[in-house]
């Protein structure tokens, strides 16, 4: 279970803060805050955290010089649940506790936490070639992701790690956001091998939920146009929702329970998808044979 903050106004609309069991994550306008928000001139430089023991979510004020507020209230310290909107310097966030629950897409069965099947492996042990300055490790992921004939992609969570943004302006790379709205968190991006944000991506956000990759033999523009209807759809009630399904751990559940109809669907113009498995030493390799959702764990050693 998580505790997710929805930026809803100010400076980083739409931007997510994920707080896991067990964890404290402070809030501040500086780089001695876990999670900097350097773009709100009215956050102090530690300004509050969220405490989450697993089972309570608590937000406390660390002496910030305009307040913190939940629900229009100031606070010094407060449990807060799920719904409630906290605000600080410049910026309103909405609490939403996450406990993933079975999610239905358009067309799409619920998502569970089960695989169907074994996964088999696949274990990689020699250096991608154009691999200068990655550890094996990160060699045997480059290895497995570029393959003769395909385009890799990437689809960036921008909510994980406040530095995505101007990650992806500084590297060149074509990138698009995956919804128009001004607040989208998440982009597709193009990787060539030689890319300075494959560096970016493998090293500091490999084994922190920051998305997936994708291979195709068609161009971005195709890529993002078919996962852009994946983004808006309805609940098994009928509510309309935003179905985060770059997140590793909806795709690590969602795609091996698929029949093949609703592969063929979510696949569309991808041939692989990689994401990190539960465990960052393991990659899981999503494609499809005779239809099928077909799983392999990469070992990367």
């Amino acid at each position: 279970m998580v505790v997710i903050l929805e930026a809803v106004s100010g400076p980083v609309l739409g931007r997510r803060i994920e707080v896991r069991g067990g964890n404290i994550v402070r809030i501040g306008r500086t780089g001695k805050s876990d999670y900097p928000i350097f773009e709100d001139g009215y956050l102090s430089g530690l300004h509050f955290a969220v405490e989450f023991d697993g089972t309570q979510c608590r937000i406390r004020d660390l002496g910030s010089s305009n307040g913190t507020f939940v629900n229009g209230s100031r606070v010094t310290e407060l449990v807060v649940q799920d719904g409630d909107s906290v605000v600080a310097g410049g910026s309103t966030f909405v609490i939403h506790v996450d406990l993933l629950p079975s999610i239905t897409a358009v067309g799409m069965r619920p998502v569970t936490t089960s695989s169907p099947f074994a996964a088999t492996t696949k274990v990689t042990s020699e250096p991608a070639s154009q691999a200068g300055g990655f550890s094996p490790a990160e060699a045997a992921l480059l290895d497995a992701l570029y393959s003769p004939g395909e385009e890799v992609f990437a689809v960036v969570d921008a909510s994980r790690d406040s530095r995505i943004p101007a990650f992806l302006d500084a590297a060149g790379e074509l990138y698009t956001p995956l919804e128009s709205s001004k607040g989208a968190a998440a982009f597709v991006v193009a990787l060539p091998a030689n890319s300075r944000l494959v560096h970016v991506l493998i090293k500091d956000g490999w084994g922190r939920g920051w998305g997936f990759y994708g291979t195709s033999k068609a161009g971005l523009e195709t890529v993002r146009a078919h996962f852009t209807s994946f983004v808006n759809v309805q609940t098994a009630s009928g509510a309309a929702m935003t179905f985060r399904f770059w997140d590793p751990r909806v795709l690590r559940a969602m795609v091996p329970a698929m029949p093949p109809e609703e592969a063929a669907a979510f696949f569309g113009p991808c041939e692989r998808l990689v994401v990190e498995a539960e465990q960052s030493s393991m990659a899981l390799e999503f494609s499809r044979m005779s239809g099928k959702p077909r799983q392999q764990t990469i070992v990367l050693a």
